[in-house]
């Protein structure tokens, strides 16, 4: 796991950002998946763990509930600020709670929900449907949401990095460590 991780302040990355997570759901499928390899390349971080617990949120948890791109971006706001141990109870989870809060009121404002039946049209537990809409390519629709998704949760990053509210705690200790 990498022990460092910065986020650049390019004023390009985010729009590099866009660009990768597009082209990886577009050539990959998979919107959740394609955002947090986005990151996890951009940022450093090879844990394919990660990249598989993320498998299960396509198509709003499979279930056409959450969207993934909201679900991409909670998962790489807990691997920046989540808390490690359970041990480190509520005070580890406080750091997440607002910037959770904030990223999900700008992802809604951007995408205009956070449902995926609302934003996709598909009810993901109907198989044929679910196959009807990647077949006839009604999917490409949740391709520009993935792009506009992963270049808010960039900015967001960035913003949050240059005011100091981005850190990452120590393995060994529970104090933050500014970044």
């Amino acid at each position: 796991m990498v022990e460092t991780i910065t986020i650049p302040q390019d004023p390009g990355w985010a729009r590099n950002v866009r660009e990768k997570a597009e082209r990886y759901v577009t050539q990959h499928d998979g919107c959740t998946q394609s955002i947090v390899a986005t990151f996890m390349e951009e940022l450093g971080i090879d844990d394919p763990l990660v990249f598989r617990a993320a498998g299960a949120m396509q198509g709003g948890m499979l279930c056409s509930l959450t969207c993934g791109v909201h679900s991409a971006g909670i998962l790489i706001l807990g691997l920046l600020i989540g808390r490690q141990k359970l041990e480190q109870g509520m005070d580890g989870l406080f750091p997440v709670v607002a910037p959770a809060q904030d990223l999900i009121a700008r992802l809604n404002q951007r995408l205009g929900s956070s449902s995926c039946r609302e934003l996709s049209g598909v009810d993901f537990t109907n198989l044929e449907e679910a196959m009807r809409f990647i077949a006839t390519g009604e999917n490409h629709r949740c391709f520009s949401l993935v792009a506009d998704g992963a270049e808010v949760i960039a900015t967001f990053l960035q913003e949050m990095a240059a005011s100091g509210q981005l850190f990452r705690l120590q393995e060994t200790a529970a104090q933050p460590v500014a970044r």
